[in-house]
């Protein structure tokens, strides 16, 4: 049995007992190994939008400085491996099956009382151990659901606890509230460990900083310390202006985070946000894993994450964004806005959304959401995860919120045919779902 037969013979959150929260597990699977989650460097970021792209960031501007740094996420879009990987290289199929064979005894004798971890418990302290083996200066740790009850949760003293963006999402699991959310998330904050967030959303906000000051954890908001404005958005890239604000501007942030002008290639005008985000964690730990300033705008420039307004062809322009909840689609919709009123899109060019996506999805609001952009083709599909909606479903309630809706069935398919029909100064978006990524690249090929 291969690595990931083995793997997959796990309960995965969507399928019968995939999800169950609790620790008990992990702790017992790590605990056969003397915890090497405790004994690793570690920034633990949550947040329904935005740890994607803030791990890429803090993941290259580290990999500049010459650190060896780990990076656990989750899902994969193209292949398991590069959920695990130490200074961009994803775990090798060899490791990770000498690692499966290592976890089997404690697996197995957990599963004789009755206790069986899930697929993504098994997958976190495989990591665990990978990154300890691999004896890595830094790991940047992404939580898989939630905060609170997540298998990621179970180390004790994180550098630092990072929360990106808060948005109703898994509502049945997490809460029906922002603020249910909210508590969720910062389930991740630990006792006198610094908080950073990037949280727009007043109600969640102070949820999060509550529970700081409980914690006797400092408490830093960037868009209270920092004031940062896109200046120039193009289809290679973004520049953004950053100054610091607020009183008592402390001497750090004067000397490792100058004020000025910065680039990155990633585009959307929220990837400034998680990019600031990003820089203030570097900020904070310099003492320990210090960064020069070359060091940061390098990492801030190479910094690429797959679907998330991914130009995968021009002529016509193709994108790919994985956007799937309320804030995801606002991002989404407000760059393509902003980027046809710089002139960057084509104005006259026809825009096409190829939408599919997963059935715990809330497709009311993803619907909902698209209406500022006017008019458009939508092209309805299914990609092939186990959990995708109907695309009869969508369609229904597409007519309903005055979509008119075409089906094309396969998502591959949907792609191939739609850019047989664009011109080249159209735009074709294809959104809904990270499931959609690896679909889109493979029609491509």
């Amino acid at each position: 049995m291969s690595p990931y037969q083995y793997i997959n013979t796990f309960a995965r959150f969507g399928r019968n007992k995939g999800y169950n929260p609790g620790l008990e597990r992990i702790n017992a699977l790590l605990a056969a190994y003397g915890h090497p989650e405790n004994k690793i460097k570690t920034i633990h970021v949550a947040g329904t939008n935005g740890k994607g792209s803030t791990i890429t960031y803090l993941k290259n501007i580290y990999q500049e400085a010459g650190y060896k740094v780990g990076v656990y996420t989750s899902p994969h879009l193209i292949d398991f491996n590069e959920r695990i990987e130490v200074n961009g290289q994803k775990i090798s199929t060899e490791k990770l099956e000498k690692l499966v064979e290592m976890i089997k005894p404690p697996v197995e004798e957990l599963k004789g009382k009755g206790i069986e971890p899930s697929f993504f418990e098994l997958v976190t302290a495989l990591a665990f151990l990978y990154f300890y083996q691999e004896e890595v200066d830094l790991l940047i740790l992404e939580t898989g659901l939630g905060g609170r009850l997540d298998a990621t949760n179970i180390i004790k003293k994180p550098l630092v606890s990072v929360i990106t963006g808060i948005s109703l999402e898994h509502t049945a699991i997490l809460g029906n509230t922002i603020e249910e959310i909210a508590r969720e998330k910062a389930g991740i904050i630990k006792e006198k460990t610094p908080v950073v967030t990037g949280v727009q959303d007043r109600a969640a906000l102070a949820e999060i900083e509550k529970i700081s000051k409980e914690k006797n954890c400092s408490f830093i908001n960037i868009n209270e310390k920092y004031t940062y404005e896109l200046k120039e958005s193009t289809l290679e890239g973004q520049t953004f202006s950053l100054k610091h604000r607020g009183k008592g501007v402390e001497a750090s942030q004067q000397e490792f985070i100058p004020e000025g002008e910065y680039r990155t290639k990633m585009i959307g005008g929220f990837q400034v946000r998680n990019a600031v985000l990003a820089l203030e964690v570097v900020r904070l730990l310099q003492e320990e894993f210090p960064v020069k300033e070359e060091a940061l705008r390098q990492g801030l420039l190479k910094a690429y994450l797959p679907g998330r307004l991914d130009i995968l062809r021009k002529n016509p322009l193709l994108l790919v964004d994985g956007a799937h909840n309320s804030e995801g689609m606002e991002n989404l919709v407000s760059s393509i806005l902003s980027l046809k009123e710089a002139g960057v899109l084509n104005k006259q060019g026809r825009l096409y959304l190829v939408l599919a996506m997963l059935d715990d999805k809330d497709l009311s609001m993803i619907l909902k959401h698209l209406k500022p952009l006017g008019e458009f083709n939508l092209i309805i599909s299914e990609n092939s995860n186990e959990r995708v909606l109907s695309a009869n479903i969508i369609k229904k309630e597409a007519a309903l919120t005055g979509f008119k809706g075409k089906i094309i069935k396969p998502l591959a398919e949907a792609v191939k045919r739609t850019l047989e029909d664009a011109r080249a100064e159209d735009l074709i978006c294809v959104l809904g779902s990270l499931y959609n990524v690896a679909e889109v690249k493979a029609a491509l090929e």
